[in-house]
């Protein structure tokens, strides 16, 4: 037998193998109960979700930053939040209202 026939083969076994024994390590059955259904996907995006909430909570500049910056900034800094703060309010309650709505969300 040709050496490079061969060697194709045993690359394909092997192929084979790895995916035989791997198949389940990406599984969309995310509760583990046999079946991809509705319930996975309700799990999946669930914890999307939270995910997304504490990437939004992390992101929040404390207080006293928020304090330091300017009316013009505040309110950009609230529209990536998806607040819209006025800016005929005083600072701090620009600040308090984006904090408001950010824990909202």
């Amino acid at each position: 037998m040709d050496p490079v026939i061969l060697f194709i083969i045993v690359v394909v076994v092997l192929g084979g193998a790895l995916w035989y024994f791997n198949r389940d390590s990406g599984s969309l059955d995310i509760d583990q109960d046999g079946d991809v259904d509705v319930q996975d996907l309700k799990v999946a995006v669930e914890k999307t979700v939270e995910g997304v909430k504490e990437e939004v909570k992390k992101r929040l500049p404390t207080k006293s930053k928020l304090s330091a910056m300017k009316k013009a900034e505040l309110e950009e800094l609230g529209r990536e939040f998806g607040v819209e703060l006025d800016k005929r309010k005083t600072k701090d309650n620009m600040i308090a209202d984006l904090q408001k709505e950010v824990k909202k969300q």
